[in-house]
């Protein structure tokens, strides 16, 4: 006769054991990120919903500090960053703590909206939350969302900010299958990931499509400055066409690579970190990038065209590894159809091995 009331006392005290303290809600910090040009850009997408996570697992730290502050930060962050451009947005919570309580089982909570973006206020609903407690109801949050966007009838970014810890990968999937249905080709998911760990990268790798117009990425590579204003463009944002501008870095095979290889040595490696530290300070100006390989006319077309490619990418590879955007560059294989010198002598030959890096920056408004 005691079982069932055993039961719920149990569960009860499970429930607020993951509850965080519920003092004074946490104010946001924010950072700031580059100014984005308003009168280069046209919308990407009509709304974004921003899904956050406040359940208990937000509640442990990562780099010495509570992943709900991390998240909190990134989240107002982000919205500071987001131009005036007329986009409709909404903010859900899943978790507890949005809702004045810090106990009980997790809930989808609309804590922003849907409503015209106005930064202050998406800000202000940000800075109510009290606590991060109790399960993870991604799937619910979801669902809320593909509510509030019933009538849209524009593209939509999903931007799912969380640990990805204590999720039903399959009810997750299926709820975002149910949004993208009621959406056909208008939904892009954005996962932004709070915390170090990699067990939960597999859950992310299944709800995210990369090779579409989906995104995953962590949030301490896009926290501020010209990372956090090019993940908004990215997102929410398309360029318009405008005319660029091109610069052209031009670096020796001979410091590149060994003979016949296409594996950047590390002299090599020097230089192209250099050159994308360069292309990145340049933040969102930057358009355009063309990586094209040179050869010299020594051995056959085919052979000197595969080999240009692979050079080229090669130096593309790098570059992307030092920060710059793979969607932004293009590999061009030229083979030995371009020189600049004679390849009558070694020294013309030597100048005729290269790679071109032509960088395209869009040019000022006025």
């Amino acid at each position: 006769m005691y079982k069932q009331p055993v039961r719920r006392l149990v569960m009860g005290l499970s429930l607020m054991a993951l509850a965080a303290c519920s003092g004074a809600p946490y104010k946001p910090v924010t950072q700031q990120g580059e100014p984005i040009d308003v009168n280069a850009y046209t919308k990407q997408v009509d709304t974004f919903v921003v899904l956050l996570d406040t359940s208990g697992s937000m509640k442990s730290d990562a780099q010495g500090r509570p992943k709900m502050y991390t998240a909190e930060d990134w989240t107002a962050s982000f919205g500071n960053a987001v131009p005036a451009m007329g986009f409709n947005s909404a903010m859900v919570t899943f978790g507890k703590g949005a809702t004045g309580s810090c106990i009980g089982y997790g809930i989808a909570d609309t804590l922003y909206g849907p409503a015209a973006f106005n930064a202050a206020d998406f800000n202000k609903a940000l800075g109510t939350i009290k606590c991060a407690a109790s399960t993870t109801p991604i799937a619910d949050a979801i669902d809320a969302t593909t509510g509030i966007v019933a009538e849209d009838t524009g593209r939509i970014a999903v931007i799912i900010v969380s640990d990805f810890n204590w999720n039903d990968p399959d009810a997750v999937k299926t709820a975002l299958a149910g949004l993208k249905a009621q959406h056909p080709n208008n939904i892009c998911v954005h996962t932004v990931k709070v915390g170090s760990d990699a067990d939960h990268d597999a859950m992310i790798a299944s709800i995210t499509d990369t090779a579409s117009c989906d995104s995953a990425v962590s949030a301490g590579d896009v926290a501020s400055g010209p990372a956090l204003s090019t993940y908004v463009a990215d997102t929410l944002l398309t360029p318009k066409e405008a005319a660029l501008e091109y610069t052209t870095h031009t670096v020796s095979a001979e410091v590149l690579f060994d003979f016949d290889k296409s594996v950047v040595k590390p002299q090599g490696k020097a230089v192209l970190q250099k050159l994308a530290d360069t292309i990145k300070a340049q933040g969102l100006a930057v358009g355009d990038i063309d990586v094209v390989g040179h050869t010299d006319s020594v051995g056959s077309d085919e052979y000197n065209q595969a080999l240009s490619i692979r050079r080229a990418a090669a130096v593309k590879a790098y570059l992307v590894s030092g920060g710059l955007s793979a969607g932004i560059i293009d590999v061009i294989g030229m083979g030995e159809r371009d020189p600049v010198a004679t390849n009558d002598t070694a020294q013309g030959r030597a100048m005729n091995r290269r790679v071109d890096v032509l960088v395209g920056t869009r040019k000022a408004a006025r």
